[in-house]
């Protein structure tokens, strides 16, 4: 029998998302949230901890803890003592698994999304892995390149703009650097189809006819990457809000120019 929708599902009430300050960490809070949304979504303290032993090559103590409270003492005790970026795979792995074929595909996923949308925690859930996740306009932006980038074709773009995004998740360190390199790549790449010549972005920002102070906007941008992405110098790493900025501004600048092309 499935189970009735909270009142706020059914009457299409969603809690208000927080602001992000939470991406390349697992606090205490978070860690034992896991279990709790687990459980929410149909996970057993057995199936629950096979699925974090695996995860963590750990042995499950079967000989001791046999008893729900203590199966379910045994996973707070591994899951509050892995590495941070331990606990995002361990949700990737719940993820996977299915815990009866009494509960829906897709439970545990949109239980974490709701979760972290709630407490301001940067990663979302899709299909199985999790991925940074800016606020709402940088969701869209990103979302809306990529769309129109596939329809148009552009497979060496819109494989740019996806690694930029993969790099933005890579645990346990994020690939900060080659996130700007592929974003100002799919830009590029974009650019010299439509203009259809070899030259660098730098030096097709004029072609473009991008309307001003857009065009300044583009040439500082460029700047920016090749310092940060291309040409980085001792000390001067790129820090997480500037490549996600920069990864939000070539994804609108891909949308516009595109969709003018279209209009």
């Amino acid at each position: 029998m499935t189970p009735t929708p909270p009142f706020s599902e059914r009457h299409g009430y969603q809690p208000q998302a927080k602001p992000i300050t939470i991406w390349h960490e697992a606090p205490p809070f978070m860690r034992a949230a896991i279990l709790s949304v687990a459980a929410k979504s149909g996970f057993h303290p057995n199936g629950l901890r096979s699925v974090i032993c695996a995860v963590l090559d750990e042995i499950p103590n079967t000989g001791q803890n046999w008893s729900p409270s203590n199966v379910l003492e045994e996973c707070e005790g591994l899951i509050h003592g892995c590495e941070w970026f331990e606990v995002y795979d361990i949700c990737e792995a719940l993820a996977r698994e299915r815990p009866s074929y009494d509960v829906e595909p897709g439970v545990f996923e949109k239980n974490l999304n709701n979760f972290f949308l709630k407490k301001g925690i940067g990663w979302k859930m899709e299909n199985g892995l999790l991925s940074v996740r800016g606020e709402q306009d940088y969701e869209k932006v990103t979302a809306e390149a990529i769309g129109i980038l596939e329809q148009s074709g552009r497979s060496t773009a819109l494989g740019e703009l996806r690694e930029a995004i993969r790099d933005l998740a890579r645990r346990p360190e994020p690939d900060l650097t080659g996130a700007v390199q592929h974003a100002m790549a799919a830009l590029e790449c974009l650019a010299r189809d439509m203009c259809d010549s070899k030259k660098t972005l730098g030096d097709l920002i004029r072609e473009l006819g991008l309307p001003a102070p857009v065009d300044v906007a583009v040439e500082k941008m460029w700047g920016f990457a090749s310092n940060q992405g291309r040409h980085v110098a001792e000390g001067k790493k790129p820090e997480l809000p500037e490549t996600m900025l920069t990864v939000h501004f070539c994804s609108a600048i891909v949308s516009y120019l595109l969709q003018r092309k279209t209009a």
